[in-house]
């Protein structure tokens, strides 16, 4: 990805409503990989031979696939049919190789985070945004200053990995992008606290359904901001901080 596609990117998701912008990229960068995988990784030699290597995708991801090759009028059934039948070849190897070894390395077929291509793909994703918001806040842009100064700023983890990459960067802007990223996050935190004080207001007797219903998103969007989007991962966050060290 080029350094202005990103900065684009980053310019359109930055004024929108979500809780968290970087997550709402993820979610983009996710939702387009499935899509490519199912329309054409999943019958291209290379790539479907990296797929066998991991024995699969995590948990999430071969959840979301099956779900996008599931739809009605879908044509992907197939392609994962084909996969999974070479997958389970290799697995068949791989038990039957363990039984020589004490069964000491079962734990190897488990698919994880950090075996599978999808969470790969997005967590190298999620670098290049990260460090080009640190990048931009560094050289002083003033116009995604504004930008996210003006947005809901982040979900948690985001906030704790952007801070962490600040903190690595050698400039005399460090202490100026923390600030800014706290004050953001603080301003945020704040006002969703207040909605939520609200939404407990409203459920007394006195308010009606209607009433209840403007603010029962704010729910939501707490955990949202607190744990950031469904199926994040914390854990390729920070692996993706320590790959800038």
């Amino acid at each position: 990805m080029s350094v202005d596609i990103a900065y684009l990117h980053i310019k359109r998701v930055i004024s929108s409503d979500e809780e968290c912008f970087l997550c709402a990229l993820e979610e983009e960068i996710e939702r387009k990989y499935v899509d490519t995988y199912l329309s054409e990784l999943v019958m291209d030699a290379s790539s479907r031979e990296k797929i066998i290597e991991s024995r699969g995708f995590c948990n999430h991801h071969f959840y979301k696939i099956l779900i996008a090759a599931s739809k009605p009028g879908s044509s992907d059934g197939h392609g994962i049919v084909l996969v999974n039948e070479n997958i389970l070849e290799k697995l068949i190897q791989d038990v039957h190789r363990q039984e020589s070894q004490n069964m000491k390395s079962f734990h190897k077929l488990l698919v994880t985070e950090s075996k599978c291509p999808a969470c790969i793909h997005l967590a190298e994703f999620s670098r290049i945004y990260a460090e080009k918001i640190v990048e931009l806040l560094s050289s002083g842009n003033e116009e995604i200053s504004e930008l996210l100064k003006e947005s809901k700023g982040f979900c948690i983890p985001h906030f704790v990995v952007l801070v962490h990459m600040a903190e690595e960067i050698t400039s005399t802007q460090t202490k100026k992008i923390i600030n800014t990223l706290i004050e953001v996050e603080e301003k945020n935190l704040r006002g969703l606290n207040s909605e939520l004080a609200e939404y407990i207001k409203r459920q007394s007797y006195e308010f009606s359904e209607r009433d209840r219903a403007v603010v029962a998103d704010v729910v939501p969007r707490s955990v949202k901001k607190i744990a950031g989007r469904r199926g994040a991962r914390p854990f390729l966050l920070q692996k993706s901080r320590e790959r800038c060290s």
